[in-house]
């Protein structure tokens, strides 16, 4: 990843992963007015059908938490050589291709074919450590059907598209939206089996089944990451009213050889050890004077940005879903930065990195 100065242009080479080992490229990147633009070519690249259920290459634009942004794709079914032009909207970023199943992925998959090098590149060097999200197509079929006439790539991008969908449970948590797309893919097919006038029509009618197979697969993670944690919550609130009963079981039994006071500051000292150990299970939890204090580990924000990133999402949830069968607690909301910058602009970030969390949890019930 480069950190690119405004103003001159940095030069760029590509370098072939073991998937793609005679693949190469270089590229442009020049930084300025808040937007770099891109120039990028490439060449050598396999079929990439010979990977697997795979049909072109995206080229995308990575953050520093290891968010991908598609910028475009680079090169065909055919394999070969390819070049783009494209525009990125942050000064630090850094670039791979990827094989894909179809044009329309919003997420890189595991088949990373090229990344970025320096070769005279303006700004600082820094490292990509992860991506957020990455797809994984291993248990995807492939076609083992030749391209051609009357197997068009664009038919065999949208089978990709709804079966990626299906597999992403789209029939289950997304039933309208897969229905739409298993609709259009019917509707692609049925014209590539009619008359010559029809037939015209499949390579518009399939760009449209890929569309909406990428649209139900998105709303089927969302749909799934939320069932998911909806069932965490529900089966912290039950063994939070089970560990109730049980401490006012206790409380009950020995009532008769303890002191009102002394009975209170124990359940409450017992409520809290067991709140905090319901607490760690979800987030990094210890006692302190102030109070009981969770952290979330790691990082949580792209540098300068109040945008919580996957990791932090699902940590909060499973912090959520303990938090929500104890309706009487309170709450203060920390954001922090690291030294870079003004202490006015680190103040105003550490703020809205904490409404981010507030209005998270908020969201989470």
């Amino acid at each position: 990843m480069f950190s690119y100065r405004e103003g001159p242009r940095s030069d760029l080479l590509f370098r072939g992963t073991p998937i793609a080992g005679r693949a190469q490229g270089e590229g442009q990147v020049e930084y300025e007015d808040n937007n770099a633009q891109i120039d990028v070519s490439v060449w050598n690249l396999p079929e990439p059908s010979s990977l697997g259920p795979y049909t072109n290459y995206v080229l995308w634009g990575l953050t520093p938490d290891g968010r991908a942004t598609h910028q475009g794709v680079i090169v065909g079914h055919e394999g070969g050589k390819g070049e783009i032009e494209t525009q990125y909207g942050a000064s630090q970023f850094a670039l791979i291709v990827t094989a894909e199943p179809h044009f329309a992925v919003t997420m890189p998959s595991t088949m990373i074919a090229l990344y970025n090098i320096a070769d005279d590149v303006d700004g600082e060097e820094t490292k990509v450590t992860t991506l957020t999200e990455r797809a994984d197509y291993s248990r995807l079929a492939a076609t083992g059907v030749e391209i051609d006439d009357d197997n068009p790539i664009e038919i065999v991008q949208a089978r990709y598209s709804v079966a990626i969908a299906r597999a992403a449970g789209g029939d289950r948590f997304a039933s309208q939206a897969y229905e739409n797309a298993t609709q259009k893919l019917a509707a692609a097919e049925a014209a590539l089996t009619g008359k010559r006038a029809e037939r015209k029509t499949v390579a518009d009618l399939s760009r449209e089944a890929v569309v909406a197979g990428e649209d139900a697969r998105r709303s089927a993670m969302i749909a799934s990451a939320a069932a998911s944690a909806e069932a965490q919550r529900q089966a912290a609130a039950s063994a939070a009213n089970e560990a109730a009963n049980r401490a006012a079981q206790a409380a009950a039994a020995e009532a008769a050889s303890v002191t009102a006071s002394a009975e209170r500051q124990r359940a409450a000292a017992a409520a809290r050890d067991d709140l905090r150990r319901r607490l760690n299970a979800a987030l990094p939890t210890r006692d302190s004077e102030r109070g009981l204090i969770s952290e979330i580990g790691g990082v949580q924000f792209a540098t300068g940005t109040a945008d919580l990133n996957a990791a932090a999402r699902e940590g909060l949830a499973r912090f959520a879903g303990v938090v929500a069968s104890y309706p009487g607690l309170r709450f203060n909301v920390e954001g922090h930065t690291d030294n870079v910058g003004s202490a006015a602009v680190n103040n105003e970030l550490s703020l809205r990195r904490a409404i981010s969390v507030r209005d998270y949890l908020i969201g989470q019930g």
